[in-house]
């Protein structure tokens, strides 16, 4: 009995050498990877006098999200969105900053003035129609100056809805375009089938 103590004791003695101490924690070596700006855009571009836009961005590491005018500090994601009120035409810049400071900046325009023209519906009521039958073409706009149908020729002023009628001799197709106080258009069009 006196004997198997000296062994077992020997035997912990040894056994404890054997285990491996743990291993201090690696910081890895070499600059951290460079900050991206995955996206940032404006959800429309061209906005009236005040009113609000939503600025949209995303970033990949970064430490630090900033955007000016006026610099405010933003949350470093992948995916989210700011208010902005601007009053008249603004360039924002966004950056991105990593921890150990590299940068990357990108900028982008809001504009702000008239709003655009946009065409809401052209209707026809007959996309089929015998030749020299009359048709009735009809259009919803907003913010036009005013509209022409081509190859007719028909001008209307800056009025929300309107209608004309034509008797095609043949198949023809029809371009509604509305103008903008800027110059801007937007534009439709619709083809009647002559049999």
């Amino acid at each position: 009995m006196r004997r198997a103590i000296p062994v077992f004791l020997a035997a912990l003695s040894l056994g404890c050498g054997m285990h491996p101490s743990p291993k201090a924690e690696q910081k890895p070596s070499g600059p951290l990877p460079a900050p991206k700006i995955t996206q940032f855009y404006a959800t429309i571009p061209r906005i009236q006098p005040g009113d609000k836009e939503l600025l949209c961005y995303g970033v990949e590491n970064a430490a630090e999200v900033y955007l000016d005018p006026p610099r405010q500090q933003l949350t470093a994601s992948l995916s989210r969105c700011v208010e902005v009120a601007p009053s008249k035409n603004t360039v924002y810049r966004l950056t991105a900053e990593s921890a150990d400071g590299q940068k990357v900046i990108q900028d982008l325009t809001v504009t702000v003035g008239a709003a655009r023209a946009k065409i809401l519906e052209v209707r026809v009521n007959t996309l089929s129609a015998k030749r020299g039958a009359s048709i009735s073409l009809c259009f919803g706009v907003s913010n036009a100056q005013r509209v022409t149908i081509d190859p007719i020729g028909f001008k209307a002023g800056n009025g929300a809805y309107g209608c004309t009628t034509h008797q095609p001799k043949e198949t023809t197709t029809y371009v509604v375009t509305a103008y903008g106080a800027d110059g801007d258009q937007d534009r439709e069009k619709v083809t009647v089938k002559v049999n």
